[in-house]
């Protein structure tokens, strides 16, 4: 599929538990992960401005970003500032909704973009605030264009009911789904809806 720049695009991608515990259970990485997502939408950014925007001190900042979440950020660009050395950063992996699975097929995510953290019976997707028509033509698009999880099956929908999930259901929810079918190939899934339809991409950040 050709992508616009204004196309909402999401990624569902498989995190380690202990990875995802160590960061659902701490605020200050939550709140990084957020900072950092939202900040470096249309441009990398420096540590010193997320250190700033968080009222949080520099060293332990950089401590969290190059020990905890080294995984999810990368250096975009490199300036020398007043003789010293200054990286511009983003997200490794801008587009990502992270998942994790723990006992009987329970789904926790970590979506920065959407400040989501925890299991998805609890904290949703970011697609939940979304209209019911809204929602409907973003399935739609999935169904026709991407195929993920066009139809899901009679299983597929108990396991969505065992996460708190009830038609209709959002793309996020096809994605989970097709997720989870994709670990055992190692296949992952990739969503694309037209940016004009997004309206969590609208509300967040102006453009997805």
């Amino acid at each position: 599929m050709t992508r616009t720049t204004s196309d909402c695009r999401i990624e569902m991608r498989y995190i380690d538990p202990e990875s995802y515990a160590s960061i659902v259970n701490h605020d200050v990485r939550k709140g990084i992960l957020k900072t950092l997502y939202r900040m470096a939408v249309n441009r990398p950014v420096s540590k010193q401005e997320i250190a700033e925007k968080m009222d949080l001190g520099y060293h332990q900042l950089a401590y969290q970003l190059n020990n905890q979440l080294k995984e999810f950020w990368t250096v975009k660009e490199e300036r020398k500032v007043r003789g010293t050395r200054m990286e511009l950063i983003a997200p490794a992996k801008p587009h990502t909704v992270f998942m994790t699975l723990g006992k009987n097929n329970n789904v926790f995510i970590v979506d920065p973009m959407a400040n989501l953290f925890g299991p998805l019976s609890r904290v949703g997707t970011r697609c939940d605030d979304c209209t019911k028509e809204t929602a409907m033509k973003c399935i739609e698009h999935v169904r026709t264009r991407c195929g993920c999880a066009p139809s899901l099956s009679e299983a597929e929908k108990v396991m969505l009911r065992s996460n708190g999930r009830r038609p209709p259901y959002r793309v996020i929810d096809h994605a989970v789904i097709c997720a989870i079918e994709g670990l055992s190939k190692g296949v992952e899934c990739t969503v694309e809806i037209p940016g004009v339809n997004c309206a969590f991409g609208q509300r967040c950040c102006g453009t997805p």
